[in-house]
């Protein structure tokens, strides 16, 4: 009951402190501020609006395209890829490294590249080799440093 009392005490202090406050709220501001925009020219009496420039078409004669094959026909699909480089296998590069008891693709990679999360290019360059499946003696391919 106590708590009770305390919070209507305290809630009327509040209400009458509010009451004595408010006709202070209801005073007019010291200055007006005039925050509409300025007239536009076409809004002026008088004055019509300003004409967009005519749009004139490009004169593309002048310059000599960007594209030196510029009016030749394309090339078909396997003209196309024959010229494409093909990506390396990943053996290029690559040693050979005989796999230890307990050796996870991690493991060597944080041993023999210096960096654990190199892991993924060991992974690349044994495409078929399960990564959990490593066995002692089984001999992998490592990227050089």
């Amino acid at each position: 009951m106590r708590i009770f009392t305390t919070h209507l005490a305290m809630s009327l202090v509040i209400t009458v402190g509010l009451i004595a406050l408010a006709p202070g709220c209801n005073k007019q501001p010291a200055h007006e501020v005039n925050i509409s925009p300025p007239p536009m020219p076409a809004d002026q009496p008088g004055q019509k609006p300003a004409k967009l420039k005519e749009i004139r078409p490009l004169d593309t004669g002048q310059a000599e395209p960007a594209d030196p094959r510029h009016g030749q026909t394309p090339p078909t699909i396997t003209e196309a890829s024959s010229s494409i480089a093909k990506p390396a296998t990943g053996t290029a590069g690559a040693r050979p490294y005989h796999v230890r008891k307990g050796d996870t693709y991690w493991k060597i990679a944080a041993e023999q590249l210096g960096n654990g999360h190199r892991w993924k290019e060991i992974e690349k360059l044994n495409p078929g080799q399960e990564r959990t499946k490593l066995k002692p003696g089984q001999v992998i391919k490592i990227p050089t440093k």
